[in-house]
């Protein structure tokens, strides 16, 4: 059995778990984030330019997705900031061998995170989170040629992918098609062999489209991963790249059990949005039927309504307006909508909520105390922290491995850092990360607090103030150079002891010197 016609059989199984869960999607890109529909999708004949909202009339779910991308990339992968470091695993008991070690690791993180300090990756991240609304995102982290770039993340739809569930849960094939002229396959690829047809092609029609399908599959028995392009013009691949990492982050908010795909906030605030729209649209038909008004005429072969002018100062022949038959032409009574027990902006609310769109209540709305918007805010926060592990997991972690990878290919670190949080670990420092440290950092200071307060200058027999202090600061995510190690602290010791030891020498030879 050939390459190409195994992966047309995983292909093929892939799709058929992805047509069964593309009912929820559709509903997803229809309601919340129709601007990450993909343009290159055979599906629904899609192309580009298409109207995206047409068939949209409350704008609730859209706003709030928006702003829960940007929620997301603030609390978890902030721009600009240090989102992690590397450290000592738990292996490591000797506090003067951790200590060597993070200092040794320090430099290799700020290379690790030089990768995520430019615009491809927080743009890349905004439109994968976007996509994470509606349960599943995808970042291809590809590497780059070009003397400018370290790497090329990019962010791809959803609905040109198929991901197909491996062992554990995990994910074990990305499948992508995507339409490429010859000319782009050529400059993506320079060294893709290309078949006597293809060559024919480029030759006659470079900018002609064909679709392309960048298959990435994990091979237990070898341990890496293989990504192998290829299309239906030729039976060889274009082009194969094998990696120890993963090139593709593809996080899952929530997962139902035997799911491949994920479920988000969106779809947890489908049933709210789906009445949201109904009722807009409700609204805006009644109000069209109030403005315009609908008639009824009477078959007297004399009033044709098809030939009747609705404009002001036009005549319309009728044969009667009044009398015991009743006029010719009457106004139809108005639709009377009674939306009172809607409550339209609670479920607006409603559905913001869901998708932790906390933004301040409207001018109009009823005036709500700080008090009651910051429990609210903090609710929330704990109802979504769920899903803070899964990302932290399917995101941090092989992102961080990632970088790593590419760095050790490009000469930038001397060897390869296996991440096995045993020997060396990933600790998270995004703000959601610390705001979970805090609460247990609390704990910790209160209790130093109180053993100062009570013990005075015997705390040393009860606490290790200078050892937590510095596990506190590690935990906060201070970097390490700023930190004093044991080494140098016995070394501040020693020193002052030499001093006290010269200064009492030099005070005993100036009392024998005075008698």
């Amino acid at each position: 059995m050939s390459e190409t016609t195994r992966l047309k059989q995983r292909r093929n199984a892939a799709q058929r778990e992805r047509d069964e869960f593309q009912p929820l999607l559709d509903e997803a890109y229809q309601y919340a984030i129709p601007f990450r529909k993909s343009a290159n999708s055979q599906r629904n004949g899609r192309s580009r330019g298409e109207k995206r909202v047409d068939q949209v009339f409350d704008h609730t779910a859209i706003d709030s997705a928006f702003r829960f991308a940007g929620k997301l990339q603030q609390d978890f992968w902030p721009a600009g900031q240090d989102n992690f470091q590397l450290e000592p695993g738990p292996v490591i008991v000797n506090q003067a061998e951790r200590d060597d070690f993070a200092k040794q690791l320090a430099p290799i993180a700020s290379v690790a995170g030089a990768f995520f300090d430019d615009g491809d990756w927080d743009m890349s991240f905004h439109e994968m989170a976007l996509e994470l609304s509606a349960g599943t995102g995808a970042i291809l982290m590809d590497s780059s040629t070009a003397p400018d770039k370290l790497w090329e993340p990019m962010s791809v739809p959803v609905d040109e992918i198929l991901l197909e569930n491996g062992p554990r849960n995990r994910i074990s094939g990305i499948f992508w098609t995507r339409k490429m002229s010859l000319r782009v396959i050529k400059d993506t690829w320079p060294r893709a062999k290309l078949g006597e047809e293809l060559q024919e092609m480029l030759k006659q029609d470079p900018e002609k489209e064909i679709e392309v399908y960048q298959d990435t599959i994990h091979d237990a028995r070898k341990g890496q991963w293989v990504m192998t392009v290829w299309c239906k013009q030729q039976d060889g691949r274009l082009h194969q790249a094998k990696s120890r990492t993963c090139p593709w982050l593809v996080p899952r908010y929530f997962r139902v059990p035997g799911e491949t795909y994920g479920r988000g906030p969106v779809m947890l605030a489908m049933p709210t949005i789906k009445t949201l729209n109904t009722t807009a649209r409700l609204q805006l038909q009644a109000a069209a039927i109030t403005m315009l008004g609908i008639y009824t005429a009477v078959d007297d072969g004399v009033f044709n309504p098809d030939l009747a002018t609705q404009a002001p100062g036009s005549f319309w022949k009728v044969a009667r307006n009044g009398g015991s038959l009743g006029p010719s032409v009457q106004r139809f009574p108005d639709p009377r909508l009674d939306l009172s027990d809607m409550v339209l902006n609670d479920m607006r609310m409603g559905v913001k909520a869901t998708m932790m769109d906390q933004s301040l209540p409207a001018e109009g709305a009823a005036v709500r105390s700080a008090t009651e918007i910051l429990e609210r805010v903090k609710r929330l926060a704990s109802d979504h922290l769920g899903a803070y592990g899964r990302l932290v997991k399917e995101v941090t972690i092989p992102a961080v491995k990632r970088v790593l990878e590419l760095a050790y290919n490009r000469g930038l670190i001397a060897d390869e850092i296996p991440i096995d949080q045993l020997l060396i670990r990933v600790r998270i420092k995004s703000p959601l990360a610390i705001a979970r440290e805090a609460q247990r950092i609390e704990k910790i200071v209160q209790w130093l607090q109180m053993v100062l307060m009570i013990m005075a200058d015997r705390s040393n027999r009860v606490a290790r103030v200078e050892q937590a202090l510095v596990m506190i600061g590690r935990d906060f995510g201070v970097p390490e150079t700023l930190m004093v190690s044991d080494k140098e602290r016995d070394a501040m010791d020693t020193r002052e002891q030499e001093m006290q030891a010269a200064a009492i020498a030099a005070q005993a030879a100036g009392a024998a010197g005075g008698t």
